[in-house]
């Protein structure tokens, strides 16, 4: 890798960084469709799509600047994990119902697991082949875009923790106490 494209870069991950830190992009599309906050999609499975690409958005940004900001690095893996798990909530809570059995929410329970680990897999290897197919012409597309759709995400925190405390409720309850259970 070339200096100068070594400082391109830098100067990108200064840049994304600075935009996440406001909250606010004046440039790039987001890969996630923000015309509505994620918690009034009422269709579950676009609710999640949206989830997914949040969590893969911020584990793409954790690994770009895990080397020169390890903090920052951890921080957007804790809010990956958090969308996760907004998956699962989002879920479940579409599921519920009056005649739940536990059978029945076991079997949505172990489905929206998978779905929370399968989804941002998807949506991580989706992001990968953008930044390699703009890898020829210049990253600066795919760091707008990341940096757009990060701020899609950020702005739908909120619904993130409501989903996250859902969660703690559920685990005081002694239904379930991790996403991996």
């Amino acid at each position: 890798m070339t200096k100068k494209k070594t400082v391109s870069i830098a100067v990108y991950i200064i840049w994304l960084l600075y935009i996440v830190d406001v909250h606010a992009s004046e440039s790039g599309i987001s890969y996630i469709n923000a015309d509505e906050p994620f918690f009034e999609i009422t269709d579950v499975n676009r609710q999640a799509e949206a989830w997914a690409m949040c969590s893969a958005a911020y584990d793409t940004l954790a690994y770009i600047v895990s080397d020169s900001s390890p903090a920052r690095s951890q921080q957007l893996s804790e809010l990956a994990g958090g969308a996760e798990i907004a998956i699962i909530m989002a879920t479940v809570a579409d599921s519920l119902h009056d005649e739940m059995t536990q059978e029945k929410f076991d079997a949505v329970w172990n489905i929206a697991k998978s779905v929370s680990t399968e989804m941002p897999g998807s949506m991580r290897t989706f992001l990968a082949a953008e930044i390699a197919s703009t890898s020829n012409t210049g990253t600066s597309t795919f760091f707008d875009n990341l940096s757009a759709t990060v701020t899609v995400c950020v702005k739908n925190l909120p619904s993130q923790e409501f989903y996250i405390g859902m969660w703690r409720e559920l685990a005081k309850s002694g239904l379930r106490y991790s996403p991996d259970e």
